[in-house]
């Protein structure tokens, strides 16, 4: 028979299983076939029923013997329960008991412990009532030891019976027993560390360090050791480092290297020393006896810095540069301490760091007044032009070179001030720099100024020179006509033909201004770059440091913490700037180059059209005359053509002399010069108070050409002007209708054209 897992499928597909059976090769009719798998299928589902009953009835069978059986469990549970609950009851009932017999014991070991405590204060009160009697016979036999011993044990019990009344001063009776022993031992002490005896030393300073005086070890060690460092640092005095040295020879900056090597030494020498004879006190004495040292010398110190800081002012101004070098060293020194010292608590390092830096600070404090007379004397060696003697390119370019050496002196001043002050005086810098370029930018304004003189001379003041260019075409007088202004042989030219130098100078001004903004960039990274440090300072848990710059903020010399933190809070601020007063002076001097050159740009176009409204042509009636002759256009005037032509030219000249500067300042600066033209002529046309037909036919030709040069240009016409342009083309008698026309469609500018109308003699209606 077929598996039943066939039938119990999910997939089962009857039709599919019974054509997989008549599939199969079969010798039987299909019918007969069919009838047996029938039969077959019939039978094993009869068994398959017959099983499931079965199977059923022992099921039923067994249930009341499982209720019966977890019934009995739960009897058990409920048993086990009750007899835990008596069993916890029993415990707390003799946890009860033993409570009070814990009580009990320890009530006794109490007593007993008083007991013991009054045992031992009787056996120390007879002790130290026997010590105190016996005592005096061990200083008459000056036995160091035993005195030593006997005082150790006296202070000890003290510590016990002190308050009973028979002992009351028994302290001070201690401390003067100590004081005499102090005065024994300490010539003995001091003699084996001068002659260095390692065993004598390690014998004499255990009864001390038993009676507990540290410092009387401590003293007696820097005291004998002092006198050969002392004596090494006196030597500067006598040319050397020893105490019979020659005369000076080295300076104090050369010098000092040598000293601090000998300390460094002698400081390696005495760590082994210690280590070996004065295993306890390694390598507290040493660092302690360095701290007594520069401490020592701390004025003397300070007064040889002052002294070689003032030499190198004398000596083209080398102090920033002598200052460093020591500052340097001594930092040196103290890294190299720091080596020789691993394991040691930065604590020490940084109070022997702190006393060996101590005579920097009256030097660094006076950054200002140290790097003032060399930014002063760069500053005053740049090279400023002379605008009345020089040509004009060379001044241009040299105002260039200056502004870069400019800005290079107040970045060496910044590299100095970091390496002097660690970044910790940078207000002081901020202040100088500022000053600084603000008096060279007050120069360059001068030179400015001058040129602006040198340029723009009133006519009466011009000479004609061999080379100068100036436009001598005359204009034929056609109808009367008369030639244009400044045609006349004779006339002075422009005060300023070539414009090539002043509109360099607008390279001048965009060279300082970026220059000027990347220092301003730079200082205030500078500035920022100080919040590691102050953080490092101000922080949670701030850690002792070996760095001359945390370490004056750490002790908050002069306030400099707090003028550092609201440097620091200001620099944030997008608008702060570092050197103020210098940004404005740029500025101003940047709107007096603009202002200069805008004037020069515009001279040839003022020399020619200034006085334009004054010219005779516009009056000019038509030449009578008997011969009829035939009509011509009008040209525009040569005052006109001059004009536009050197409008027309602009373009080439500012893309060539600009070619440093940001994309598009030619075309801004071409804008400019246009729209100033545009508005003087427009200005100038106003002004005409007649206009005869014949001028009014030249002044339209005159317009229409330049007004086509601005179009070229791509300027915009000024409303007035281009209501000029369109209103004299206008025919006298439909001036009226077409004025009417133009206002209400809002085409053209009422007051020019109320102008234009009283030239023409026509009338509008407004």
């Amino acid at each position: 028979m077929t598996d039943l897992e066939v039938f119990s499928a999910k997939d089962f597909d009857p039709r599919a299983w019974i054509n997989q059976i008549l599939a199969r090769p079969s010798q039987e009719p299909v019918e007969r076939h069919l009838a047996e798998v029938e039969m077959r299928l019939h039978l094993t589902a009869e068994d398959v029923e017959a099983a499931l009953q079965e199977q059923s009835r022992d099921a039923v069978y067994r249930i009341p013997a499982a209720v019966l059986e977890v019934s009995h469990i739960k009897g058990d549970l409920v048993s086990l329960k009750q007899g835990v609950h008596k069993q916890l009851q029993q415990l707390d009932v003799h946890a009860v008991a033993a409570a009070n017999s814990v009580a009990l014991l320890k009530e006794v070991d109490r007593v007993k412990g008083r007991m013991e405590a009054a045992c031992s204060t009787l056996k120390e009160a007879t002790e130290l009532s026997q010590l105190f009697q016996s005592i005096e016979g061990a200083f008459a036999a000056g036995e160091l030891q035993k005195i030593a011993d006997m005082l150790a044990t006296m202070r000890r019990s003290l510590k016990l019976v002190g308050h009973v009344p028979e002992f009351s001063g028994g302290m001070q009776r201690l401390q003067g027993l100590e004081e005499r022993f102090l005065r024994l031992i300490e010539p003995k002490l001091a003699a084996a560390l001068s002659q260095k005896n390692g065993e004598r030393v390690q014998q004499l300073s255990a009864m001390l360090l038993g009676i507990q005086c540290y410092d009387t070890v401590e003293k007696l060690y820097i005291t004998a050791r002092m006198a050969p460092l002392q004596a090494a640092w006196d030597g500067f005095d006598r040319g050397g480092l020893g105490p019979t040295a020659p005369a000076p020879q080295q300076e104090f900056p050369s010098w000092l290297p040598d000293f601090l090597e000998v300390i460094l030494a002698a400081t390696n020498s005495e760590l082994r020393w210690c280590a070996a004879v004065l295993p306890d006190l390694h390598p507290h004495l040493v660092l302690h006896l360095l701290r007594a040292l520069f401490a020592k010398i701390s004025k003397s110190f300070r007064s040889r810095l002052m002294s070689a800081c003032a030499q190198g002012m004398q000596q083209s101004g080398q102090v920033l540069s002598v200052l460093v070098n020591l500052k340097d060293t001594a930092e040196g020194f103290a890294q190299e301490l720091h080596h020789n010292l691993a394991g040691v608590e930065a604590s020490e390092l940084h109070h022997i760091a702190s006393a060996l830096y101590s005579p920097f600070e009256s030097q660094i404090s006076r950054y200002r007044e140290l790097q003032q007379p060399q930014v002063g004397s760069h500053m005053a060696a740049i090279p400023i032009p002379d605008a009345q003697t020089d040509e004009a390119e060379a001044v241009v370019s040299a105002l260039q070179k200056a502004v870069a050496q400019a800005i290079q002196v107040i970045e060496e001043a910044q590299k100095w001030c970091h390496r002097v002050s660690g970044g910790t005086e940078l207000p002081a810098l901020l202040s100088l720099a500022d000053a600084a370029m603000s008096q060279f930018i007050v120069s360059v304004q001068a030179v400015v100024t001058s040129l602006r003189l040198q340029a723009l001379k009133p006519e009466t003041q011009i000479q004609n020179t061999p080379g100068s260019h100036r436009l001598t075409r005359e204009l034929s007088e056609v109808g009367g006509g008369t030639a244009s202004r400044g045609s006349q042989e004779g006339e002075p030219p422009s005060s300023m033909e070539d414009p090539t130098s002043m509109v360099a100078l607008l390279n001048v001004t965009a060279l300082l201004s970026g220059q000027l903004s990347a220092l301003e960039g730079s200082l205030r990274t500078a500035v920022l770059s100080l919040t590691d440090l102050i953080d490092q300072v101000t922080g949670p848990d701030p850690a002792p440091t070996l760095n001359m710059a945390a370490l004056r903020l750490q002790q908050n010399q002069g306030g400099a913490l707090e003028q550092m933190q609201g440097l620091v809070q200001q620099a944030v601020a997008p608008d702060w700037h570092p050197l103020p007063q210098a940004v404005q002076r740029a500025a101003a001097c940047q709107e007096g180059v603009h202002a200069l050159v805008f004037d020069v740009l515009m001279d040839k176009v003022k020399t020619q059209l200034q006085g334009t409204h004054t010219q005779p042509v516009w009056a000019a009636q038509d030449a009578e005359s008997g011969i009829s002759l035939p009509s011509f256009n009008a040209y525009p005037q040569l005052s006109v053509t001059a004009a536009g032509e050197y409008l027309m030219m602009l373009p080439q000249l500012l893309e060539s002399l600009l070619p440093e500067s940001e994309e598009g300042t030619d075309t801004e600066w071409l804008d400019k010069v246009a729209s100033g033209a545009a508005d003087l002529y427009a200005a100038e046309v106003q002004q005409i108070g007649s206009l005869t037909p014949h001028g009014t036919q030249q002044l339209l030709a005159d317009l229409e050409y330049f007004c086509n040069v601005l179009a070229a240009l791509g300027v915009a016409l000024p409303p007035s002007l281009s209501t000029w342009q369109v209103a004299l083309g206008w025919p006298l008698e439909g001036f009226t209708h077409a004025a009417k026309a133009a206002l209400e469609a809002r085409s053209v500018d009422p007051a020019s054209l109320q102008k234009l109308a009283q030239a023409r003699k026509a009338q509008i209606e407004m």
